[in-house]
Parts: structure tokens; sequence; C-alpha cells
């Protein structure tokens, strides 16, 4: 047992001749399948919720410069006011136990008759009691959400003595709103001329703004009733002409041209104001209101007025509302309304999730005499005589650095858009957003922080950018739409690539996208969730009021 074996030594111990074994030697054909790195990217288990952005579209993004949004955002006591009217109406028209029972029946009966059977509606049916106490209790206080909205974010500068007109006033909607909503003008001494041909809803509508200034403990504004339709005299010019929800029901039912009706409707607003007047028209965020205020946007330019707001310029409106075309308006998610009217809109099954608005707010210019250019003489102040001094970009005699250069800078304005659709999927990851410019109809995207960004942003937001090379702009294929990258990205087709050809990534095409959806179907408001947005009927919120212009059916929908 202790002899050497003369064998050799044991199988097991000695060396392998044909090398090392089949599991430690290394493989030609790389590391072992579950050793190697997965090119594919991490299992499907474990991939994010949201995609990154690929790579090669990446680029440098900072959040751009935001201008005044169309809907602002109301104090702790302006919301209390909104909170508190239905309290406050009821100090005004009080209701007994059982008529308060039978409101929510009595709202969808209103209801029925200001959208579903307007031609059985009664002239001058706002001054019937029980539809009035309706109508304030339910229209009026929805219209007070959207309308101070608006006005805790326009740029109004109304000054002690000013007179202000109020076409198709109703209970008195719109200055109601103004108080609620801008703490800042109450102490102004202002005098409104309400007009309306319902005298029984100027008279509730001026007691219930008496009872809201109250609440405030600030001295109410005057205001004089004038039973009455447009174009009925004033005693003095205003220095802010507005109506609200006023022309719809008028324009639905004329039978002549509606470009005709815009003209001769502007006409007759100007004739109120100053020259350098405000003027606001605010209808339903329906296609055919946003056509009318298309087009009385552009009869008001024509008597000398400029787009203050929502427009950032002066051009032709992109958004026109004609058949088949897109049309301005905003919206917001009405989460935030008083609670006792989302209760009240529940009970009578005319709920909402968002609202929805249509505007226009113009200013006058006022006429600024130029001074005369003096001549180019040489002196001892300005040593040096410039050729064509007066020309755009060239520096004028006397003019300092900072001054060349700050004129200069008029000649390469930044580029304004406002915000008008929602958020849309685009390929490539990217997020888009419709909007207005100088430029026409633009689409902005973004992906990564930028396609966040995008999410983040609200109807009505103002975004200023650097004003983009012309040469360089892209179109969308599908909607003409200028492409406005917020990341510097480019589509394909317009990178130089050594290979040729196209890429298949490109955002700029149209067609539909993942789930079978168009990006258009995005391009939505609040009116177009309900039946039949183009019928040219509004929300039922936005029916109501009593305002005619020698027209038996028409009103105001306040």
């Amino acid at each position: 047992d202790s002899r050497p074996d003369s064998r050799g030594p044991a199988r097991d111990s000695r060396p392998d001749s044909r090398g090392p074994a089949r599991d430690s030697r290394p493989d030609s054909r790389g590391p072992a399948r579950d050793s190697r790195p997965d090119s594919r990217g991490p299992a499907r288990d474990s991939r994010p919720d949201s995609f990154p952005r690929p790579e090669r579209f990446s680029g440098h993004f900072s959040p751009p410069t935001e201008c005044a949004p169309v809907f602002g955002t109301l104090n702790k006591d302006s919301q209390r006011l909104l909170s508190k009217f239905l309290d406050l109406s009821l100090d005004v028209l009080p209701l007994d136990s059982k008529k308060l029972q039978l409101l929510p029946d009595d709202i969808r009966a209103l209801s029925h008759e200001l959208t579903d059977d307007r031609s059985a509606r009664r002239w001058g049916y706002m001054n019937d009691p029980a539809t009035l106490s309706a109508y304030i209790r339910y229209y009026q206080w929805w219209n007070l959400v959207r309308l101070t909205r608006l006005f805790a974010s326009l740029p109004l500068n109304l000054k002690d003595d000013d007179a202000a007109v109020d076409l198709g006033s109703g209970p008195l909607t719109l200055p109601i709103a103004l108080w609620i909503a801008r703490p800042d003008l109450r102490v102004k001494k202002l005098t409104w001329y309400c007009v309306d041909i319902s005298s029984g809803a100027l008279s509730a509508g001026e007691e219930l703004f008496l009872r809201i200034a109250a609440e405030t403990g600030v001295a109410p504004w005057t205001i004089i009733r004038i039973k009455g339709a447009m174009g009925v005299s004033l005693r003095k010019k205003a220095a802010l002409v507005a109506s609200a929800n006023m022309f719809n029901e008028i324009f639905l039912e004329e039978s002549g041209s509606i470009v005709d009706f815009a003209a001769n409707q502007a006409r007759d607003l100007a004739s109120y104001a100053f020259d350098d007047a405000s003027i606001l028209v605010v209808e339903p965020g329906i296609p055919r209101a946003g056509n009318f205020i298309s087009l009385i946007r552009r009869a008001l330019i024509r008597e000398g007025y400029a787009p203050s707001s929502p427009c950032p310029h002066s051009e032709r409106c992109p958004f026109p509302g004609e058949r088949n075309t897109k049309w301005c308006h905003f919206v917001f998610d009405t989460e935030d309304a008083p609670e006792p009217l989302k209760k009240l809109s529940a009970q009578a099954n005319l709920t909402k999730e968002r609202a929805a608005l249509s505007f226009v707010f113009v200013e006058g210019k006022k006429i600024v005499k130029e001074e005369p250019v003096a001549e180019d003489v040489p002196s001892e102040e300005n040593p040096v005589v410039l050729i064509n001094s007066g020309a755009a970009g060239v520096a004028k005699i006397g003019e300092s650095p900072l001054g060349m250069l700050s004129r200069m800078s008029d000649l390469f304005p930044p580029l304004r858009i406002r915000i008008i659709s929602d958020p849309i999927r685009l390929p490539n990851y990217r997020t888009g957003r419709y909007g207005c410019s100088d430029l026409g109809m633009v689409l902005v995207t973004g992906s990564g922080r930028a396609g966040e960004y995008l999410q983040e942003c609200h109807s009505g937001y103002c975004l200023e950018l650097p004003r983009p090379n012309k040469k360089q702009l892209e179109r969308d294929q599908k909607t003409g739409a200028t492409l406005i990258p917020l990341d510097g990205w480019r589509s394909p087709e317009s990178r130089p690539d050594s290979r040729g050809g196209s890429s298949r990534d490109d955002s700029s095409r149209g067609g539909s996208f993942r789930g079978g959806s168009s990006r258009d179907d995005n391009f939505r408001g609040g009116s177009s969730r309900g039946p039949n947005p183009r019928d040219g009927r509004g929300n039922r919120d936005d029916r109501g009021g009593n305002f005619r212009s020698g027209n038996p059916r028409g009103g105001s929908d306040r």
C-alpha cells in the first residue's frame, strides 16, 4: 500500500493535456451570456415609467421668460367672496325652504330653455323672478368664476373719475366680477353705465353688487342703470367699454354676414370710448364665438385699437375659428371652484370639469407728435456727423452707446407665444403645445426637461423666447404650424447627414400617434368635450342674460 504507483499521478491530480477545463477557458465568443452587458438596455420590468429622451436629440434647456398669463390667481379675500356668493345672493333675493329645494330643477329648466329650446324663450324672460333666481345662482356664479380669473391678470388702467360701460349687463356680472377680483381697483372712484333691456335684472344686480361691496367694507362704485340696447346714448365717453357673453345670441340668429355684423359692432363699441380707451369683449369658448372674436378683433384694429390680450401681436389671427380650423379659447380646471357651486351643479346634473372662454382686450393709441429732427450740424457737443442718423440701427448724434443698443434691440424683439392648446404627445418622446405668435400658429415642442416644462404649462401662458432665424424655421407637415423647439431640436431632414437619406424619426410629420389618436384631437377646450361642439351652441353655463340689439331673441349670456 505504501509503494509508489508506477501508473503515475492519480487521474484527478495530474495535469490535463487537453488544456483548461471547458468552463474555465476563455470563450472566444466573448463573455458568458449571463455576464455580458445587455445592449438592449434594462429588462422590460425595470424600465423607467417615463422614457428618457434619446441622446442624439438632447439639448440645453433653460426655462423661458414668462409674461402675464390669461388667468391669474385670486387672493384669499376674493376666494372668500366668490365662495359666499350664494349666501350673499339669498340676502338680496331670499328663497323659502321649498323654493330653495326646487332650485336645481329650476336651473335644469332654464338650461333647457337657453340651449335646446331657444325659439320658445320669452322676450324679457329675465324679468321673471323664478328665472332670474335660477340664473343668478347658477349661470352668473359660474360666469363670475371665469371672469374673476381673467380680471386677476388683465392689464386694466383705470383712474379716479373714470367711466366704464357694461353692455348687456344683466345682473351686473361684469362689475361684480371686477370688484371681487381686483381689490386694487375697489378704491378707485369709478362710474359704471350698466345697459340692459331687463330692468329687473339690472335692479337685482345693483342690489347684489352693493351687498358684496358692503362685505368688503369699501365704498362702492357709482352704478347708473340704463334700460336699453346697443346704441343707446350715454352722458359721457368711457375709459373702458366691456361686454361679456352678449354677442353670441345675437350673431347666432343673424341671417346676414357675420363679418359685416362684427364690423358694425366694433364701430358701436368704439363710439362709446375715448380714443385711448380700452375695449373688452368676452364670449363663450366655442368655435362660433371664437370666430366672432377673431372678426371683431380685426374690426377693432381697423378702428385704431391695438390688441393687448391675449394676442401677443397685431398681425392676422392664426386661429380664426372658421370651419375645420382651430379657434382661440382658453380653459382652466374647475377643481378650485367654490364647493357650494360644485354641489349645486351636481344637484342640477350640470357639473363642469373645465371652464372655457374666448376674449379680446384692445387699447386705443394716443397720437404722439414727433419732435422735429435736428439738422446734422457738427458742434463741440457733437463733433461727428453721421449720415442718415435717423435710420434704424445707426447711431444718432450725441446718442450714448447704451441708447443705441436699446434702440437696436427694438429691431430684434423677442418672440412672444401665447399657449392655446393642451399638451400633445409627439414622436421621439417629445411634447408639443400649439401657440399664437407674430409668426402665425406655432407648435412649441420639447423633450426631457423641456417636455416636462410644457406639460406643466397652462392654457393661456405667455412665453418669451429669443427670435429664431427665419431661414432655419421648420413647419409641421400636418397643420403648417411653425415648429419652435425649446431644446434646440431639429428634425432629421434638416440635420447634415453624411449617409444621405432621411430618418424615419420626424416629429414634424402629421398623422396618428400611439394609441391611434391624432395630435389634433388634443387641441380641445372646455366646450369640445360636450356633444356637437361646432353646432354653434355654447355650453349651458354660457347662456342667459337679456340684452338685445334690436333682435327679440338676442341676449346677454351673463
